[in-house]
């Protein structure tokens, strides 16, 4: 029971908005381990939902006459108009990197990345993020009775990709605070990069005394954070394990937007090629993130590993006008696949992703003179059983540098953020990632100034 006494007491929130998935955690101050952090594990849906993160997905009633209010997660039906991956569209104006998704920007306004004709991305962020506020409060007071969530401050804890503009995380915090977050007396809203949350949860998990592979003092750790929408790879050295963990990053990360919706782009670019206007023209409810088409694939890509090289997987239903087509059965309406067209789309994204953890393991040896002890992997993407096997075997030509990929990965990132509000655990030392530059004028001295340095403007242009 929350005590109304003490007016240091808060509730910790971690908000990871996803571009696939979202999380939510809380922790009130009062605990202090990561076990005593909640993941919010029920969503609202058609059915009850179990997962450790909802999609992040919206339907807007005034596009669908068959609702009378916004559905947003579960509650989306793959039959509804509705909105996914709109994260990535805060950072559109970002020049590309040089380990993007090469089609992202052309996505843009099409299939794949659209936007309703009456909010910008921004918006939809926020509607989706005051659903997702509304739900948790309620979730909390029923847990807490209304007068005690009413008079305890929350701090809020927003994720953020650290490969993000400036611009893109401005919009992002904004979009929070616009949809709730921090809106009552006394809350505060804070944000933290995404691999700096996993990797406190990661680090802080490892340096329990029980834990099965402990992490020891001196040792340098890369996290890769592997999301849906974009990749995060940084390296910590840890440099104290008891009486408290403290770690330090040991040289700037690296990442790109290249996560596994990389590999649903890859397969609209394949099934464009074999099936022309027959897919191109389908309606975005029938082909883009929701559809019956993109959940029967989702389950395919999680398992894309474990199965049999011989098994033919099936896409749908969905309605296709492609006669005597060998991709396509046109009597159960699904569109099929071999182990060969799998390999295919998730190859340029483990490419991608290699490259990534490659660079960031070469620039600690050059810069810093470091080995990297082992390579974690959080994140959704970080469940796919082919990505994990593609590393390891990088892993093992590279140094015999083990892969860890711990115990639902997937929450570690929201985990985090929660614990950085808990305990305060952040890195001791970070390195600068941009540099800001000041232009400064001074009043021009004569006899003391060259001539050259007098500048004549006087303020009209």
């Amino acid at each position: 029971m929350l005590a109304l006494q003490n007016s240091r007491h808060k509730i910790i929130l971690g908000i990871d908005y996803g571009t696939t998935f979202s999380g939510v955690s809380y922790v009130t101050t009062d605990k202090s381990d990561i076990d005593d952090i909640t993941i919010i594990s029920s969503w609202p849906g058609d059915e009850q939902y179990t997962s450790w993160k909802t999609p992040t997905r919206i339907a807007y009633a005034r596009e669908n006459t068959q609702i009378k209010k916004n559905k947003w997660g579960f509650e989306v039906d793959p039959k509804l108009v509705s909105y996914s991956w709109t994260k990535l569209l805060l950072d559109k104006n970002a020049a590309a990197g040089e380990h993007d998704d090469p089609a992202l920007s052309s996505m843009v306004g099409s299939s794949m990345l659209q936007l309703p004709p009456f909010r910008e991305a921004a918006g939809v962020c926020e509607d989706f993020l005051h659903e997702v506020y509304v739900y948790v409060s309620d979730k909390l007071r029923q847990q807490m009775t209304d007068l005690i969530f009413d008079s305890t401050p929350m701090e809020c804890w927003i994720t953020l990709p650290a490969i993000w503009s400036d611009e893109a995380k401005d919009a992002t915090l904004e979009a929070a605070k616009r949809a709730g977050f921090g809106s009552r007396a006394g809350d505060e809203v804070f944000t933290i990069a995404e691999p700096e949350a996993a990797a406190i949860a990661a680090l802080k998990r490892f340096s329990k005394p029980d834990a099965f592979n402990p992490v020891k003092p001196n040792e340098n750790i890369l996290i890769c954070d592997c999301g849906g929408g974009t990749v995060d790879i940084t390296t910590y050295t840890v440099t104290q394990v008891s009486p408290g963990l403290a770690f330090d990053e040991l040289c700037i990360g690296g990442g790109g937007k290249c996560g596994s919706t990389y590999i649903d782009r890859n397969l609209h670019a394949l099934l464009s090629k074999r099936f022309g206007p027959s897919f191109d023209n389908l309606a975005f409810a029938q082909k883009g993130p929701g559809s019956r088409l993109m959940i029967s694939f989702e389950k395919h890509k999680r398992n894309f590993g474990r199965g049999d090289e011989d098994e033919i997987l099936e896409l749908g239903p969905i309605r296709l006008d492609v006669p005597e087509s060998e991709y396509y059965d046109e009597d159960e309406r699904v569109v099929k696949l071999t182990y060969k067209d799998m390999e295919d789309l998730f190859s340029p994204v483990i490419t991608e992703i290699t490259k990534l953890v490659e660079r960031q393991v070469k620039e600690a040896k050059t810069k810093k003179d470091a080995t990297i002890d082992r390579i974690v992997l959080v994140g959704g993407f970080a469940e796919s059983q082919y990505l994990i096997d593609a590393l390891e075997v990088w892993g093992w030509r590279n140094g015999d540098i083990p892969i860890i990929c711990p115990e639902h990965p997937q929450s570690a990132v929201v985990r985090g953020a929660a614990l950085r509000g808990l305990e305060g655990i952040a890195p001791r030392v970070k390195h600068a990632r941009r540099h800001y530059g000041f232009v400064l004028g001074q009043p021009f001295r004569e006899g003391v100034d060259p001539e050259d340095a007098l500048d004549n403007f006087k303020g009209n242009l």
